[in-house]
């Protein structure tokens, strides 16, 4: 769940609703945040990002296993390297997405 504040805080939260990340800064976005919580090395596994614009975000090398990714528009991000495993990618923008590639 995402949940923006005034004072352009913005949390992440994860499908259970406990928060995994709180990032604050003038003229905040979701895209903000997300990266943020990635170059921190935030937790994002189960994270509820579903309906996020996380256009052209550069997520190379996050866990998000199991996260809620529906409806998200991940247009042009950078995926490589991420755990997507279990991620709910349902009705997700993923056109120009750089994905990781998994073989056997």
């Amino acid at each position: 769940m995402l949940r923006t504040y005034s004072q352009d805080k913005i949390e992440i939260k994860n499908i259970f609703g406990d928060l995994l990340f709180s990032h604050k800064c003038q003229n905040n976005i979701i895209l903000i945040t997300v990266e943020s919580a990635v170059i921190s090395g935030a937790d994002l596994r189960r994270a509820d990002l579903s309906g996020a614009d996380l256009r052209r975000a550069d997520l190379s090398g996050a866990d998000l296993s199991g996260a809620d990714l529906s409806g998200a528009d991940l247009s042009g991000a950078d995926l490589s390297g991420a755990d997507l495993s279990g991620a709910d990618l349902r009705r997700a923008d993923l056109s120009g997405a750089n994905l990781p590639i998994f073989c056997k």
